[in-house]
């Protein structure tokens, strides 16, 4: 036999016994993923006394029953989270010394329910995370079986009521904005879209300043600027408002809804704080000056530049 068959024969059984033994670790281990195709309208995380409530309503998750909207990023993360949970191994048996080994004790541990319609989807006890920090322990809809499961669920579930609250007060779609208005003090000023439907907006000035040549550039990336809010934090509703109004807003939109801002100024110096409200909220927020800035512009700085 010539040394090339022989080379090539070993090169044959070496990779036989690795797939012989692919297939028997497969048949041993094999990735198990426990699924729902039904989406929850409710998840509940319980730590210790304290539970946080997550409920869908209108198409929107919130946090709670204070109205305060849930970061979408987090409740999508969450969802994925209960609809495929995959089970990488079992490693033993709830009530026994691993209880305190994995942290699945009630002290240690977090319970994560999910619901639709007042029935369960699915529940995951979740314990310690391995030592690589992207697997869980972990016991799944009530059984006493202690799971390896893909994935750090502690962090997907580790965030406060606050944390989970979304940072945006409202959003509007740029294309659907027929007017926004600002005053500030005796001065008022605005933007109506004059431009008839399906066609590129036309801004035109409005208030009670004197009429200038618009930058049609400028006021699209204002309107732009405007289209959304999203807070630096909120603050406690008891906060008192400051008696100096720094600004008021309004914008409009095509289909008639209206969104109010309220913006407050107290201190001065680099001490100025901002405190906001909104038709589009019930409860206060704090604002960044650059956040501020975009709600108290002035219509000068929309001017056609002069190139003289």
């Amino acid at each position: 036999m010539t040394n090339r068959k022989t080379a090539l024969l070993s090169v044959f059984g070496a990779l036989l016994v690795i797939c012989v033994l692919q297939e028997i670790t497969g048949a041993i281990n094999p990735v198990k993923t426990i699924k729902t195709d039904l989406s929850p309208d409710e998840i509940s995380i319980t730590t210790g006394s304290e539970t946080i409530n997550l409920n869908l309503k209108n198409n929107s998750w919130y946090v709670g029953d204070d109205g305060y909207l849930a970061s979408k990023s987090d409740v999508d993360a969450m969802i994925k989270a209960v609809q495929q949970i995959k089970v990488l191994d079992k490693v033993g048996k709830f009530g026994s010394a691993l209880d305190d080994r994995y942290e699945l004790s009630d002290e240690k541990s977090k319970t994560v329910r999910a619901s639709k319609a007042g029935k369960e989807l699915a529940s995951i006890r979740i314990g310690k995370t391995s030592s690589t920090g992207s697997q869980t322990y972990a016991l799944v809809n009530g059984k006493n079986d202690i799971l390896l499961l893909s994935g750090n669920l502690s962090s997907t579930f580790a965030k406060s009521a606050s944390e989970l609250r979304s940072k945006t007060v409202y959003t509007v779609d740029e294309k659907n904005v027929q007017s926004a208005t600002v005053t500030m003090g005796s001065k008022t000023w605005g933007l109506e879209n004059t431009a008839k439907q399906g066609e590129k907006a036309v801004w035109s000035l409005t208030g009670n300043v004197q009429n200038f040549n618009l930058d049609q550039n400028l006021a699209q990336a204002w309107i732009q600027n405007i289209c959304f809010l999203n807070i630096n934090s909120w603050i406690s509703d008891s906060t008192p408002l400051p008696a100096n109004k720094l600004t008021s807003f309004q914008l409009v939109t095509k289909s008639g809804d209206t969104i109010l801002v309220d913006i407050y100024e107290s201190g001065s110096g680099d001490n100025k704080q901002y405190i906001g409200t909104s038709s589009a909220t019930q409860h206060k927020f704090d604002l960044t000056k650059y956040l501020t800035e975009k709600f108290a512009k002035d219509c000068e700085d929309l001017k056609v530049k002069d190139n003289a």
